[in-house]
């Protein structure tokens, strides 16, 4: 029994479905605090410590300049701030101490 081709308009349909994934996943707020950490971890050529290495929550909350501060300490900038609006949470700032 041999498979169907795909027919043009599903493959074009899935094509769309696809793009609009990635545009939202890189242009979107993460829907938590650790997503957005680990979003900007995987865009910033860390690819493998955004899905392995440990996010951890800083002692700054609600700075009015920057937001939250979270650690990851095996990268380069290892503090990292990130602020909530009501699309969700997005990083602010990173750095090497807050």
């Amino acid at each position: 029994m041999a498979a169907k081709p795909m027919t043009a308009w599903r493959r074009s349909l899935w094509i769309a479905v696809i793009s609009l994934l990635v545009i939202y996943v890189g242009f979107f707020p993460s829907p938590t605090a650790e997503l957005a950490v680990r979003k900007h971890l995987f865009f910033s050529f860390h690819p493998i410590k955004a899905f392995t290495e440990e996010v951890r929550a800083g002692s700054i909350r609600n700075d009015a300049r920057y937001g939250d501060l979270y650690f990851v300490d095996s990268v380069a900038l290892p503090a990292i701030y990130v602020r909530h609006n009501f699309l969700g949470y997005r990083v602010t700032s990173a750095g090497t101490g807050p």
